[in-house]
């Protein structure tokens, strides 16, 4: 009879960690029309690649695809990347996007941020650079990188002078 409070227990806690919105990955859910419907993007390949694309390959292609159809999927081009949902950053009603896109090769990446405006994604964070030194960033950090401050967006950029890389907060100026 113990058996049985416990596999109930278990499934109450499998059922609450896969029903939880997850705000950063390859697919992720949020409010992007600002009408409360949740929808889920999804970072997805649209073209393998074939070869070295530095030796005149060809580099895969991705777009994110959202599970409303009045979204229209953003083209992403070459290469993998991580969504992250940055809540209503420009104070539209909707969530925006950011992409955190792996370079074509070596270890910068780009960080770009979107909003659904008018019936089309544009870019509210002009594209930025992040140098990895070819090291992983957690997911916590990633989230930290765009955020809103008295009615300002803003992201952090490296310092590349500083041996540390400091972070230096900018204004975005879309």
């Amino acid at each position: 009879m113990k058996l049985i409070p416990i596999l109930l227990l278990i499934n109450t806690v499998a059922f609450a960690q896969t029903s939880q919105k997850k705000k950063i990955g390859e697919e992720i859910e949020g409010h992007f029309l600002g009408n409360g419907k949740a929808i889920v993007a999804t970072a997805t390949k649209t073209k393998e690649a074939k070869g070295n694309p530095i030796e005149n390959g060809t580099p895969a292609e991705y777009e994110i695809r959202f599970s409303d159809k009045k979204l229209k999927p953003i083209k992403i081009g070459c290469c993998e990347m991580t969504l992250i949902n940055e809540g209503d950053l420009d104070n539209n009603g909707a969530d925006d996007l950011s992409v955190f896109q792996a370079p074509m090769n070596g270890c910068t990446y780009s960080m770009t941020t979107y909003s659904f405006i008018n019936g089309n994604w544009r870019k509210i964070v002009d594209t930025f650079l992040i140098p990895t030194g070819c090291e992983s960033i957690n997911h916590n950090d990633l989230q930290k990188m765009i955020f809103r401050e008295n009615k300002n967006i803003y992201y952090l950029e490296k310092d590349l002078i500083d041996e540390n890389g400091k972070l230096i907060k900018k204004k975005a100026t879309k």
